[in-house]
């Protein structure tokens, strides 16, 4: 038998060997697959970097959102102290200037009381003083009588009388003073 010569087609022009032409196909296949994958893994790493990029960005602004939430607060509650603050000082100097009038008040009262309590006494003295004198007088009169040595019995009976007198005038004259000094004390 004879060795086989080169394969011709049809037509008679020489067949190529397909292998090497798979082959290359192949290879070229392999080598997009390759591209393809490797452009999968950098897109893949471009999105991790640019999520990560928009995480870092949401959270900054968040941070930052926080900070002039806090800052705004803050001035909210100073200014609530601070009407609070005003609040406390308007009340004390009412409180005070309260105080004052009172105090004032108690001043005007007291000595208003103080001229009614002389005015009081001195009228009482002067009515006891006008009160006791015709008593002091019939005193008088009793202690003159005596001396004289006027009389016997009937005087005696006279003497009894103006005794009685002088008990009764006595014991209003110790009514009235007594009257004066509950009212002084007061």
């Amino acid at each position: 038998m004879t060795a086989p010569g080169p394969g011709v087609d049809r037509s008679g022009n020489p067949v190529i060997d397909p292998t090497q032409n798979v082959l290359d196909l192949v290879e070229a296949a392999i080598t997009r697959m390759d591209d393809v994958i490797a452009a999968g893994f950098k897109r893949q790493d471009d999105l991790r970097d640019a999520e990560s990029r928009h995480v870092r960005e949401v959270a900054g602004l968040r941070a930052e959102f926080s900070a002039e939430l806090r800052q705004a607060e803050t001035e909210r509650i100073n200014a609530i102290r601070a009407v609070d603050v005003g609040a406390v000082n308007r009340a004390a100097e009412v409180a005070a200037t309260q105080a004052g009038a009172l105090a004032a008040q108690l001043i005007a009262t007291a000595e208003a009381s103080r001229v009614q309590v002389a005015a009081a006494a001195s009228a009482s003295v002067t009515s006891l003083a006008a009160a006791l004198e015709p008593i002091q007088k019939d005193i008088r009169d009793l202690r003159d009588a005596q001396s004289r040595g006027q009389g016997g019995k009937d005087q005696t009976g006279e003497t009894r009388v103006n005794i009685g007198a002088l008990l009764g005038g006595l014991s209003v004259a110790m009514v009235l003073i007594f009257g004066i000094i509950t009212i002084l004390m007061r």
